[in-house]
């Protein structure tokens, strides 16, 4: 625990640091308030704990106290005041402007260190709860089988970028794939099979992207993916990657080789105007991706059909 200390009368600040010391907290000093809030926009991710003096030169400990809790988004610094005032208004606005917890001068060292074993105390549920919403989160947009993205969250990711890609007037991409005669997997060699062969697909798939670029699970054995930035002949050329990476190297599952190949359908668009209806827009790529789909499974599979070769 990394504990901020603002006090701005020498010796107190030394005895508390040497208490805290004592009892293994790494302590930051700062002798007025004005020089804790410079330190804090440094460390901000670091300190767990501000221990506040309230009359301090440059910024009090209410002024000081209200900064740090401005700045909060994700983490928490659980804020103590050290201060002489005992009266109940002036403790119920220290409480108000956003401290958790108060200490009276002249201190007494077991008070102290108790109190900032509370702060301890929450500090560490507050990082466990945030880990665990994280997790929450994490299992909530995505695919329980590919660990990549699900149908929701991929979608939501894609207006994202078709976003992006509007605000900056640039090419986007989209790639429908889907696993060919998947079905005849699943009933020759077992579901277990079908799923080794969906999440082998999907690594084989996500080595031939760029860190930024989109992949989530559409549904069944048909994956979309989002590429930024790419006209038709750079679509094109990484769908052609895809479905190479997927034919050229047999699948193994329980000692047996298994020949797997992919169709796939793209659709691009320059996307010039930010007025643009970006769901709708998502829709009509889609939907254009699909068709192209749709004509690879037709004329032989194992091919990449792009949409606005359906015209011709």
């Amino acid at each position: 625990m990394k504990i901020l200390l603002a006090e701005d009368i020498t010796v107190t600040r030394k005895l508390v640091k040497r208490v805290l010391k004592h009892k293994g907290y790494e302590v930051i000093e700062a002798k007025d308030g004005g020089e804790a809030w410079e330190i804090f926009q440094k460390e901000k991710e670091k300190i767990d704990i501000a221990l506040v003096d309230w009359m301090m030169p440059r910024l009090n400990g209410l002024q000081l106290c209200k900064k740090i809790k401005a700045t909060e988004i994700q983490g928490y610094t659980y804020i103590i005041f050290l201060t002489g005032k005992v009266d109940i208004d002036d403790v119920v606005e220290g409480l108000e402007s956003g401290a958790d917890d108060y200490v009276t001068k002249p201190f007494n060292k077991r008070e102290l260190i108790s109190r900032i074993d509370v702060g301890k105390r929450f500090i560490q549920l507050h990082q466990k709860l945030r880990e665990a919403n994280h997790k929450l989160h994490i299992l909530s947009i995505t695919d329980g089988l590919t660990q990549i993205l699900n149908r929701r969250a991929l979608l939501e990711r894609l207006e994202e970028e078709l976003y992006r890609a509007s605000r900056e007037d640039a090419f986007f991409s989209l790639v429908m794939l889907d696993i060919d005669h998947f079905k005849r997997v699943n009933d020759e060699y077992g579901h277990q099979a079908g799923d080794k062969i969906l999440i082998e697909v999907v690594n084989r798939v996500k080595s031939k992207l760029r860190p930024y670029d989109i992949i989530g699970r559409y549904g069944g054995e048909e994956f979309l993916v989002g590429i930024f930035g790419a006209d038709k002949e750079m679509g094109s050329n990484k769908a052609e990657d895809f479905r190479r990476c997927i034919d050229e190297k047999e699948f193994e599952y329980d000692d047996k080789k298994l020949k797997i190949s992919i169709s796939l359908g793209i659709s691009y668009q320059k996307i010039k105007d930010s007025k643009n209806d970006i769901p709708q827009l998502l829709d009509d790529l889609t939907k254009k991706a699909d068709g192209a789909l749709y004509r690879a499974k037709e004329t032989g599979r194992n091919k990449v059909v792009c949409a606005d070769e359906l015209d011709e």
